[in-house]
């Protein structure tokens, strides 16, 4: 038993031995293995980010990749033409969030910049020195002939594409960087002669603002009007200026009235005002014993102004006042359906110029987001040949524009003042189809038309 003890005490001793060589050798030999692999050396600490943002863009990535757009807009948010500026100024910021939007995904963002001329045209060019300090090479606006003229300089020079929504003086029909989404008064003063003659109008008298716009006007509706065999018996010009006109106002109207005479219903005396000094003229008229008796006619320059219809609409719903400014067809479905837009956003109709600011600002950045780019050379000159073609198809129409870049083929509605309830209150009362100089009376504004 002791022999057996020993004995298995030796062998175990001896494959312990041999259990602790086997170890050792495939350790060895597993080392060698080892070291004879390709080494894999371990990512970088840059490396390893740059892998992973290629992979899965970051959420920063579309943003950085956006152009931003200045688009300018320079209105009339105080002066004479404070509450069609504000209009202006609500239709173009519509158009900003539809362009905004129809140009989702291209990679160009659209922000607009508003400054105030104050109907004023030394601000309209301050104000536009502003935009363009601000990078804007883009303007909707202004909206008078007279700031127009005072800023088409400048714009010229530095290459700013300026589009007025209203903008109608004869004067400016030239060929520049200004562009008008609305014709001149060319087209306007034939409206008036032959609006004239289907009311039975055999003498008129002209008040007139001695500006660009004014003078531009009263030319061509004389013109037009003694082709029409309208006796023009006085034509009375007055200073616009806010200090100046006030005080000589009574002195204009009391020279019309003698210069018409004896009322009858086939004369009538032509307002070309604006808001404030239309306010003026008219209260002066209407305590005049011969122009508070004659029709009135009116023009765009105070069409639908809220301004005249609270402080005189008793007066020109008296005088059957009538008048003319262009407008869209109202039947026109993109018309339409930017109407109740309009009217959703601003809790009112868009009126008198608002449509044609809407496409002033909108054609032009249509442009910018085909192109890609809002280089005003390339776009001016698309602009130019989008103008030939009638390309562009806005809420105020296909829009065609003369080789003095100013709106072709035009229609007016014609507008009148009636008394319902005790109140004042504008309608459209028909609608002047220039192509063929012809007068759609509406239903109710048949009165309107009556002697």
């Amino acid at each position: 038993m002791l022999l057996y003890t020993r004995s298995w005490a030796s062998m175990a001793s001896k494959a312990y031995i041999w259990v602790a060589i086997a170890v050792v050798i495939i350790a060895v030999i597993a080392a060698v293995l080892l070291m004879q692999q390709p080494t894999t050396p371990a990512p970088s600490p840059t490396t390893a980010p740059a892998t992973k943002t290629t992979a899965t863009p970051t959420a920063t990535t579309p943003a950085q990749q956006v152009k931003v757009v200045k688009i300018g807009a320079l209105t009339p948010l105080t002066g004479g033409l404070q509450s069609y500026g504000i209009g202006m100024k609500n239709a173009v910021e519509l158009a900003v969030e539809d362009a905004n939007q129809m140009c989702a995904g291209k990679g160009i963002k659209f922000e607009l910049l508003v400054e105030d001329t104050a109907t004023d045209p030394n601000q309209a060019l301050q104000k536009l020195q502003v935009l363009y300090g601000k990078g804007a090479r883009l303007i909707a606006g202004p909206m008078s002939s007279r700031e127009v003229s005072a800023v088409k300089s400048f714009a010229d020079q530095n290459h700013i594409i300026v589009v007025s929504p209203s903008s109608t003086s004869p004067l400016l029909a030239v060929a520049d960087w200004v562009f008008r989404m609305v014709p001149t008064d060319f087209a306007q003063a034939k409206a008036i002669a032959d609006l004239m003659q289907k009311l039975g109008i055999k003498r008129a008298a002209i008040i007139y603002r001695n500006d660009a716009w004014g003078v531009g006007l009263k030319d061509a509706i004389v013109s037009e009007a003694q082709k029409l065999g309208i006796q023009i018996v006085a034509v009375k010009g007055y200073d616009p200026d806010p200090k100046a006109f006030p005080q000589a106002m009574p002195t204009v109207v009391n020279e019309v009235s003698k210069a018409i005479g004896q009322p009858s219903p086939d004369a009538a005396v032509v307002f070309l005002t604006f808001e404030d000094d239309g306010v003026a003229a008219m209260s002066a008229a209407g305590g005049d014993p011969v122009l508070s008796k004659v029709r009135w006619i009116g023009t765009d320059g105070f069409a639908y102004s809220e301004a005249l219809i609270k402080q005189v609409g008793q007066y020109m719903a008296a005088a059957k006042l009538l008048g003319t400014i262009a407008a869209p067809d109202p039947n026109d479905p993109n018309y339409q359906a930017f109407k109740q837009k309009y009217k959703a956003k601003y809790g009112r109709d868009p009126v008198a110029y608002d449509p044609y600011s809407y496409d002033a600002a909108m054609m032009l950045m249509k442009i910018v987001c085909e192109l890609g780019t809002d280089d005003p050379d390339k776009v001016k000159a698309t602009l130019e040949q989008w103008a030939k073609e009638g390309k562009y198809s806005g809420v105020t129409g296909k829009v065609y524009l003369d080789e003095y870049g100013d709106r072709a083929y035009p229609n007016y509605l014609i507008w009148g003042v009636v008394v319902e309830g005790g109140q004042p209150k504008y309608i459209d009362a028909g609608y002047y189809y220039g192509t063929d100089r012809k007068i759609v009376v509406y239903d109710q504004g048949k009165p309107l038309f009556q002697q």
